[in-house]
């Protein structure tokens, strides 16, 4: 087990071959893509939203300003091409990549290959008229942009994007709700994490271990009270709905997984004996809520014991029923062990009879 109460990169968390609440979240809600993500490894385009976008920007500004080069790219490009024009442009990045040897030189000339992107476009009108529409366009500066940005893994934003993000940074760090939590430095009587990755951990219910699947977890703030020998987890979000929080984040995007895991991930530190923070008591994970249109006011979202029990083992809202982490952390270890995705644990029991108003 890895617990040492340091941080790392991204880059090297995401290498670690354990789930996470991500994970978890993802076969919750859609086993194939679990399957195609985390089994197959194949990449699976995630959807992107304006608030997760800023959610990104925001937490990189706020924690890790020097990352910020090696997760975003600043567009230069006023306008993204369309219709026949983007078919060509991409056209033209797939046959560029594909004549890219691994020293970074291109095996052929930029005329062959604009001509298989043309072809490969459909365009009706003649090569050279297409091309006097890309040369010195926005649509050569795309062409150039998406070769960085895609071989680096990078994320496209605009400056609009990282003014907005400034904005709310500095609101986080001057608000009466957030600003005692985020400017929080080092001292004698705290230790403060930014990043914290905890990996190997396993899911308790009070002490007792309840399931012995693996699990990694990066927490945006940690900070650890030592006069009181505490440990307060924190997660920055970034929504468009603040004040709404519960219903169109923590139960839209079944946040209550991360809530579990992170409180176990911060619990796995206080049961190790080799670790310096042994015996100490473990908060339950706070949410630390943003506009990500800096309007609304910064609101922090505690969770009560009760509502970590329902984590576990489950609960039902507005007659919708959300499964607890244990659920289905036992299906997921059921799929892996009988390479089954396609149905339920409980459907294949059933043999595929299922009563139409099942209770899950």
């Amino acid at each position: 087990m890895s617990i040492k109460g340091v941080t790392k990169t991204e880059a090297n968390y995401r290498a670690v071959n354990l789930d996470s609440s991500s994970s978890l979240k993802d076969f919750s809600v859609d086993r194939k893509k679990y399957l195609r993500k985390y089994i197959l490894n194949e990449e699976v385009k995630e959807k992107e939203t304006l608030a997760a976008n800023m959610g990104r920007i925001v937490e990189t500004l706020l924690m890790e300003p020097h990352l910020f080069d090696e997760k975003f790219y600043m567009s230069t490009c006023a306008n993204v091409p369309t219709a026949g024009m983007l078919l060509f442009t991409e056209a033209l990045y797939r046959h560029t990549l594909d004549a890219t040897k691994e020293d970074g030189t291109i095996s052929r000339s930029f005329e062959d290959l604009s001509r298989d992107a043309y072809v490969d476009s459909g365009y009706k009108i003649k090569y050279e008229a297409v091309m006097s529409k890309f040369i010195g366009t926005d649509a050569e500066l795309y062409y150039n942009e998406i070769r960085i940005v895609r071989s680096k893994n990078l994320t496209v934003i605009e400056t609009k994007d990282v003014s907005i993000a400034e904005k709310i940074v500095e609101e986080l760090r001057t608000n009466f709700v957030t600003k005692d939590i985020v400017n929080l430095v080092d001292s004698v009587k705290y230790t403060v994490f930014d990043q914290l990755q905890v990996e190997g951990y396993k899911l308790m219910t009070g002490d007792k271990i309840v399931d012995n699947h693996l699990f990694k977890s990066m927490l945006d703030k940690v900070i650890i009270n030592h006069d009181e020998k505490k440990i307060i987890p924190f997660d920055l979000k970034c929504t468009w709905s603040v004040e709404n929080f519960y219903e169109e984040y923590y139960l839209h995007r079944r946040a209550y997984i991360q809530a579990y895991l992170y409180f176990n991930a911060c619990k796995s530190l206080t049961i190790d004996p080799d670790s310096e923070y042994y015996g100490y008591t473990v908060e339950n994970l706070k949410f630390l809520v943003c506009d990500s249109t800096n309007y609304m006011n910064p609101l922090i979202y505690t969770l009560t014991d009760e509502d970590m029990k329902e984590a576990l083992n489950g609960f039902t809202h507005k007659n919708k029923t959300y499964p607890g982490v244990l659920k289905i952390v036992t299906d997921l270890a059921w799929a892996l062990e009988n390479n089954i995705w396609n149905i339920s644990k409980e459907n294949y029991l059933l043999n595929g009879v299922v009563n139409i108003k099942k209770k899950w």
